[in-house]
Parts: C-alpha cells; structure tokens; sequence
C-alpha cells in the first residue's frame, strides 16, 4: 500500500535515489520498481536485534549519506533509528511519541486514519509538496524472465501452458478473524474448476501450512499445494498469470490486486475502507453486521458471524463475474 506513495515520492525528487529499508520478507515487493533504487534489509530478528543491533543499523545507514529519511511505517523505532543515523531531514506522522526525533511532523488528525492506508501514505509526500492522485493503483513488477521461470515451474508440476488456474491464499497472519473458513474455500475452489477446467493453486508461507492443508484436504478437483515450497517473487510470477485469486483480507490480497489479477477478497473483522484490496479488478464480500468492524484478531462472542454470511455461492459468482467466466442463460 506504499506503492503510490514511493511513486509520487520519486516524481516529487525526480533525480533522487530512494532506498527501501524494509524487513526480509518484505523486499522482494519492490524488485523492478523503477522508482527504487535498490533496498536495506533491516534484519530485526538477527544483526538488527535489540538496542545493539538497532545502533548497528543506524551505524550503516550513516554512512550510505541519506538526505531524507520518509518513515511510512508508524513505530516508535523507525524515527529512532533515522535519528540515530543522523539523517538531516525527517518525515512522518505525529503519533507514538516519535515527534522529537523528527524534522516534519506530520499531524495524525482523526480524519486521516478514517482513509484508505494508500491515501494515508500518500498524505506524507502531499506534506512534502508533492502532487498526490484520488485513485491510485499500486504497481509490482514482473520480468519477463520471471514468468518464463513461472512457465517453466508449472510445466514441471505437469501443468501445461494455456491451462486456466484460479489461486487461494486462506491463511492470514492477523489471525482467524481474517480467516474465511476452510471448507468454504474449497466450494469455490471446487466449482470455478468445474465451471472452467482451472487448476486450483493453493499458496501461502510456512506459517499458512495448516490453513492450506485444511482446504487441500476438502477439495475434491486435483489441485497443487504451493504452501512454504516457493519464495515471494515466484509467487508474484505465479499469481500474475492466473485467471482468478482467491484471498482474505492479508498481503497476497494486496499482490493480487496491484498485478492486476482478478483477485476476490473476503473480509472479517476489518474494514475494506481502510485496506480493502486496489486494482483494476478485485472485489471484496463481507457481511455487514453490528459488530463490524471489530478489528479483534478473534471473535470476541466466538461465533465469526461476519463469516457464516458470505457463502462460496457469492464469493463463486464474483471469481467467474471478474474473471469473465460468467455464462448468461437464455430464456426459452
């Protein structure tokens, strides 16, 4: 959801260099931007760790002569560290006690937090002076090498080039309630395979094994478990050439939807006006009760009624609708 932002950034300073410090998991989204000029690793969980490694981190930074330090990430220890790295110029958003170690500190009105999460950061470059759009669309970039390597993985799982596939990625960090139940995945999965001929993909982290396992094991169409077997970027080059996606409200929503893929997301416990998925072809279901949105990672009253409405039924009819795989009856 920065995507926008690092856009309007780079067309602000048009002859800068920006850098991406950004967590492992995360770097690979910004390969082949042309607004990036290359990216940090900021290893929190190893040489980064702790006040040392934070120091450390800082340490390096300095001496890589920054001018300009944009902090889209909201924590405490993104100003601290920029401080520390003796970045003259600053910029963030004024909240959890970070003003002191900034140089522009960009007021947190009640009004900004009730955006979309692009527009949020967009408001930072806005602040700088920078031209900023109603409708953005975040970009990723896939080479042409990658998806001839996509090609060449899919063929090696006997998947043969021209064959229809519709992806699903039911895990969610957040946790469950983001999670749409497993049995309801493999309906959709199930029937758009029926309807089409496509191969079901199921794709997520490590940390998704056992969301994926439960669908895999309610599906009945032959389909391929991805799950913790491929990185990032084969992912991204896999999604890229599907015909529909399947998610819930997480960071496979957010990939899907900047490809351009026909992406349908499910939403819980949160709230599609502030993170809703931006593409030139995505859709979000969600049942809208008293409680929503809640923004619990569990359902306090542990029923999840936010998800006991939203049917495969309807999440089916949007992959086909988007996908333009709708068939239309004639009357007789």
């Amino acid at each position: 959801m920065t995507l926008p932002a690092l856009d309007a950034l780079k067309s602000l300073y048009p002859s800068s260099e920006i850098t991406i410090l950004a967590k492992p998991r995360v770097t690979a989204v910004f390969t082949g931007n042309p607004a990036v000029s290359g990216t940090v690793e900021y290893d929190s969980s190893g040489r980064h760790k702790g006040f040392k490694g934070r120091l450390r981190l800082a340490g390096e930074l300095k001496t890589m002569g920054f001018s300009l330090a944009v902090l889209f990430q909201n924590a405490f220890e993104a100003a601290l560290i920029s401080f520390l790295a003796r970045v003259p110029e600053r910029v963030g958003y004024a909240r959890d006690l970070r003003s002191p170690f900034l140089t522009k500190a960009i007021p947190c009105s009640p009004q900004i937090l009730e955006v979309h999460q692009t527009l949020y950061y967009l408001n930072i470059i806005k602040e700088l002076g920078g031209e900023t759009t109603a409708n953005p669309l975040p970009k990723i970039f896939i080479s042409t090498e990658e998806q001839a390597k996509a090609r060449e993985y899919l063929n090696g799982l006997g998947i043969g080039e021209g064959t229809k596939l519709i992806g699903a990625s039911p895990g969610a960090s957040y946790g469950p309630a983001k999670m749409w139940p497993a049995d309801k995945f493999a309906a959709v999965l199930d029937g758009y395979s029926l309807e089409t001929g496509a191969v079901p993909l199921l794709f997520g982290g490590p940390d998704d094994a056992e969301a994926s396992a439960a669908v895999s094991d309610e599906l009945s169409v032959k389909h391929f478990n991805l799950t913790g077997k491929i990185g990032l970027r084969e992912f991204m080059a896999i999604v890229f050439g599907l015909n529909a996606f399947i998610t819930n409200d997480s960071g496979p929503m957010h990939i899907g939807a900047a490809l351009g893929v026909p992406t349908v997301a499910v939403f819980g416990s949160t709230s599609p006006e502030l993170t809703g998925p931006i593409g030139p072809s995505v859709s979000v279901i969600q049942r809208k009760i008293h409680c929503v949105p809640c923004f619990k990672r569990e359902c306090m009253s542990g029923t999840y009624d936010c998800f006991s409405g939203v049917t495969p039924e309807d999440v089916l009819a949007s992959a086909l609708e988007l996908s333009g795989e709708m068939t239309v009856g004639n009357d007789a």
